[in-house]
């Protein structure tokens, strides 16, 4: 069988909201798959007087460096940005510094916004991004600043000030678990009839919101969670995640939709 008929007829999950998935969507329905976008997480924006606070503090020192975690850290940075009229201030920042970004669909947001990205790490991972500033050779004392979730470990910025390199690290919203909506439900109604092929988790919040969510919707949805033919993970972090809860996955060494697209692929062809 061609890997490009594998998908026909067949239902891939995706802890992602549909908003922000619509490239994962174009693709499964492109190669005949039903995609199922569950949103698990709902971002929540800090207050406005705290950005605003914290921003202005940390453009009054000069940086090297930004890094971006995420496409999530883009949009809601340039939104408290706008909102507290702070863009100008912002992209002046932007245009001195150095841009990291985590992983193509970051770089892709921040160029929308006319940004240049200076490095992608090849691993798009936490791990990644570390490796990629050990072969940059930054000097101690170097400056960094890194947008990011409330809900972010402290794993990038404790290696990083263990080099020497001086990070302002701050918070633009927290992740707050998603309600329980019409998706949720047809989701459940497909696993109990064993007809999820495929379940894409993309973060270690994302496989705790979503085991919350479902243990209220099915509580005994484990038994049927163990019917689903291809688990897959996007980053070590989500892995390790999931194994703490007795969940092996296949581990998308590529941490882009494609790639992991691709790789469930494989798994389903038994190549």
């Amino acid at each position: 069988m061609l890997l490009s008929n594998i998908f026909l007829n067949k239902t891939i999950a995706i802890t992602r909201g549909k908003n922000k998935n619509s490239e994962f969507t174009r693709l499964v329905k492109e190669e005949g798959g039903i995609p199922i976008s569950l949103p698990t997480i709902k971002l929540v924006p800090v207050e406005s007087s705290d950005f605003s606070e914290k921003f202005s503090d940390i453009c009054t020192k000069k940086h090297d460096y930004y890094i971006f975690m995420s496409p999530n850290s883009v949009d809601i940075l340039f939104e408290l940005a706008r909102k507290n009229k702070l863009t100008h201030l912002f992209e002046e920042q932007l245009k001195k510094c150095n841009v990291i970004a985590i992983g193509p669909s970051t770089r892709k947001r921040l160029e929308a916004n006319s940004i240049f990205v200076n490095w992608v790490p090849s691993d798009f991972s936490s791990e990644g991004i570390l490796e990629l500033i050990r072969k940059l050779s930054l000097k101690r004392g170097t400056r960094i600043v890194i947008p990011r979730s409330g809900a972010s470990n402290s794993f990038l910025k404790d290696k990083l000030n263990s080099m020497g390199i001086i990070v302002a690290e701050f918070y633009t919203y927290y992740p707050q678990i998603a309600a329980i909506n019409e998706t949720w439900i047809n989701f459940s109604k497909k696993m109990e009839q064993n007809r999820i092929h495929v379940m894409i988790f993309t973060s270690p919040s994302a496989v705790r919101n979503f085991f919350s969510i479902m243990q209220n919707i099915l509580s005994n949805f484990r038994e049927y969670f163990r019917n689903i033919d291809v688990l897959i993970s996007i980053g070590p972090n989500t892995t390790r995640e999931l194994v703490s809860r007795n969940v092996f996955p296949a581990d998308s060494e590529e941490h882009t939709i494609e790639g992991t697209l691709n790789l469930a692929k494989r798994i389903l062809s038994g190549k």
